[in-house]
């Protein structure tokens, strides 16, 4: 029987062989207590990095560049009036008042509290300031009482400084309905991933630490906080490993991978802040983190400036154009009261 038994086995190259598990599930193991070894010192430095280096380093900041820090500030303060003007002038162009020069100009008199204002711009001003509650009644003032003059200017293009233009705003909302809709399958995947690994039913008894990343992780579900999910994901440490088949310890080292490259990613990124590892540098690195920190701020307030000045001018192009547009309304009215 023996003889014929072998005899099959050398006629039958596909004949099945025993193979010794043992050696490949300590390998995996091993490769496993190695790749969570390395996602343990990552979590370490990114733990480091968040509670001590960064405050530490924007309280250093904040006395070290506070002369800079508040130029920028009062800059920004600045930006964000010229951003409003420009954004209500360009709303009111759209709410009835045809040309940029007249919203300029009554833009000017509705500051200036003047009596004196139309009631097709009361109508639109209430429309930007408060929002579209009326449009029919603003088509019908556009169309018939659109002001003495307003006829006599080209309309021309004007960009919108707050951030885009009106009519985008459909587009932007359908995109970021997509958006939404593509994060809750996101979040929801994730959780699932780390309710296999974490979940007290499947997982069986948790450490402490395990057991404080799943209620991080209940709470990154409640709040839909997909970066946190991730960082749960990539920090959960739960193996299990002797019921698990081969196939299945195979695949925890790929995820053991995949989450200490996600890790590692982290870390070249927070490394490339001038916050990281900052109370470990010496006296002199300190001071070249200060020269280069100053410099960056420089660069930015350079930058706001810039963009200062070119709201600025837009807004002194519409003044002129307004006050030529007045001159003319004026002209206007004089002839009718003379009856010209």
């Amino acid at each position: 029987m023996s003889t014929e038994t072998d005899t099959c086995t050398r006629n039958c190259p596909w004949a099945l062989l025993v193979i010794d598990n043992d050696a490949i599930r300590r390998d995996l193991e091993l490769k496993l207590t190695a790749v969570r070894g390395e996602i343990e010192d990552c979590e370490e430095e990114i733990t480091r990095h968040e509670t001590f280096d960064l405050p530490g380093f924007r309280q250093w900041m904040a006395v070290q560049c506070s002369d800079l820090l508040n130029e920028r500030r009062l800059i920004e303060e600045k930006i964000w009036g010229l951003r409003a003007r420009l954004s209500v002038i360009q709303g009111l162009t759209r709410h009835g008042i045809k040309h940029v020069a007249a919203a300029f100009f009554w833009f000017q008199e509705i500051e200036q509290e003047q009596a004196a204002i139309p009631p097709y711009v009361r109508r639109a001003w209430e429309e930007v300031i408060v929002g579209p509650a009326a449009k029919p009644r603003a088509r019908e003032a556009e169309s018939g009482q659109s002001g003495v003059g307003s006829d006599d200017l080209d309309d021309e293009g004007f960009e919108d400084w707050s951030g885009g233009r009106f009519d985008e705003v459909s587009a932007d909302r359908a995109e970021l309905e997509s958006g939404e809709r593509e994060e809750v399958s996101r979040y929801r995947s994730l959780y699932r991933k780390i309710a296999l690994l974490l979940h007290p039913d499947l997982a069986g008894v948790l450490t402490k630490q395990e057991l404080e990343l799943w209620y991080q992780a209940q709470r990154a579900y409640e709040e839909r906080d997909v970066i946190a999910l991730e960082t749960i994901l990539a920090r959960c440490d739960r193996v299990g490993t002797n019921s698990l088949t081969l196939s299945e310890l195979r695949a925890f080292v790929q995820q053991a991978n995949l989450r200490r490259t996600t890790l590692r990613q982290s870390i070249d990124t927070l490394a490339k802040l001038p916050s990281w590892r900052f109370l470990l540098l010496n006296s002199s690195e300190v001071r070249d983190r200060l020269t280069a920190g100053r410099r960056e701020l420089e660069g930015v307030i350079r930058g706001l400036k810039n963009e200062v000045t070119m709201m600025e001018d837009e807004l002194g192009k519409i003044k002129q154009r307004a006050e030529r547009w007045a001159r003319r309304r004026q002209k206007a009215e004089k002839q009718m009261m003379l009856g010209i």
